[in-house]
Parts: structure tokens; C-alpha cells; sequence
């Protein structure tokens, strides 16, 4: 009498389970990656994917760049006074900006001009801001800079 062991055996190797059939040396050379891809019928497109489109997609609204400037004692400051444009990356063209000034109560005139000459070329700008008076002030500014 034979006695079979119930417990599972430890393999040492690779473990084919289509070592046999018409590709199983094939089968055995290919990765992973190849192995998830083959297909035995012509018909099955298995791992391609396939998408069909009626119409090329186009983004509803323009993209959008964010500033958010910092608040200094109650001013609008640039992020970094030392750099071109005052560290802001200058919008291009077409692009919709929004400027974020958190609660500054106002924003001095040179700050005024580095933010308008970054968003010189954007299509359309929007200033977000939590004091009334400093909102006012930096929509002002830029209206007159940006002469929109």
C-alpha cells in the first residue's frame, strides 16, 4: 500500500501549469508580461484594450493657474521678491488665473505691477480673498494694470 501525503509539497522552480501543448516551450521562455498577452485564437484580443471614439474630446473651460500670495503684516507680498516676476511663473497664453490673497487688508503697488505682468498674457483672471477692503484694493490695481 502506498501512502500519500496530505500536505503540500515544496517545488523548487518555476511552476508550469501549460507545460503541455503546442506552445509550452514558448510559454516557458516568456515573461510575465508576454504570458498575460498570448493569445491561442485570433479572435480574442486578450490584454489589448480597445477604445473607440465618435469625436476628439476638448476640455470644457480653459486650464487654470493658481497664485497664492502670501500675507505679510496684513500686505500681499510676492512668494519671492528676489526673483523675476517676483517668483511667480508668468501665465501663457490663453490660460485662466486665480489669484489667492487669504486676508490681506491691502497689496502695495510694486507687488501689483510683478503680479500683473505675470498674468499678462492669461485670458481671464479672478482674485479670492477674505477682506473686503483688500480684495477691493488688489481688483482695483489690477484692472488699471492690466487695463481689463
Amino acid at each position: 500500500m502506498t501512502r500519500v501525503s496530505l500536505t503540500p509539497t515544496k517545488q523548487k522552480g518555476r511552476r508550469r501549469s501549460h507545460a503541455d501543448g503546442p506552445n509550452a516551450l514558448a510559454h516557458h521562455f516568456a515573461s510575465d508580461r508576454q504570458r498575460s498577452r498570448v493569445s491561442h485564437h485570433p479572435d480574442r484580443s486578450e490584454g489589448r484594450s480597445t477604445m473607440h471614439s465618435t469625436h476628439p474630446r476638448q476640455p470644457l473651460a480653459p486650464p487654470t493657474m493658481t497664485y497664492c500670495l502670501p500675507v505679510w503684516h496684513g500686505w500681499a507680498v510676492l512668494p519671492t521678491p528676489t526673483r523675476e516676476y517676483g517668483g511667480l511663473t508668468p501665465a501663457p497664453r490663453g490660460v485662466r488665473a486665480r489669484v489667492f490673497i487669504g486676508d490681506a487688508r491691502d497689496i502695495h503697488e510694486h507687488t501689483a505691477r510683478e503680479l500683473a505682468a505675470a498674468l499678462a498674457h492669461c485670458s481671464d483672471y479672478r482674485v479670492h480673498g477674505t477682506d473686503p477692503h483688500g480684495l477691493a484694493t488688489a481688483v482695483g490695481l489690477l484692472a488699471a494694470l492690466l487695463g481689463r
